[in-house]
């Protein structure tokens, strides 16, 4: 359904719908009066799996080791890619996520 929709996207927007695929997002997630700090697996496995982007094209494993994205990282690339009316259309995985948000806008 997810590709589908993506598809659906990209051909009613070719030069300016955007996709993210981030993956696991963490930050920390509020249920009911208690939050869990989901940076606290999430940072870590970003580090070790930023290292192993080679693998994430062998088949089936791959996508296992796909790194984590911090929420906010996420947010920050969503909210430039709906504004900047240069930012580059397409399908942005994790690492362009996690690329983008560091870039600064023009």
């Amino acid at each position: 359904m997810q590709r589908a929709a993506e598809t659906e996207l990209l051909t009613r927007f070719p030069f300016g719908g955007v996709i993210l695929r981030p993956g696991f997002i963490y930050g920390t997630r509020s249920f009911g009066s208690m939050k869990i700090p989901l940076g606290v697996v999430g940072s870590p496995l970003e580090m070790v799996l930023q290292v192993a982007k080679p693998l994430n094209q062998i088949p089936l494993v791959g996508p296992l080791l796909t790194p984590p994205v911090n929420v906010t990282a996420v947010a920050k690339v969503a909210v430039r890619a709906a504004t900047d009316p240069v930012f580059p259309p397409g399908i942005i995985d994790a690492y362009g996520i996690q690329r983008y948000s560091q870039n600064k806008s023009n």
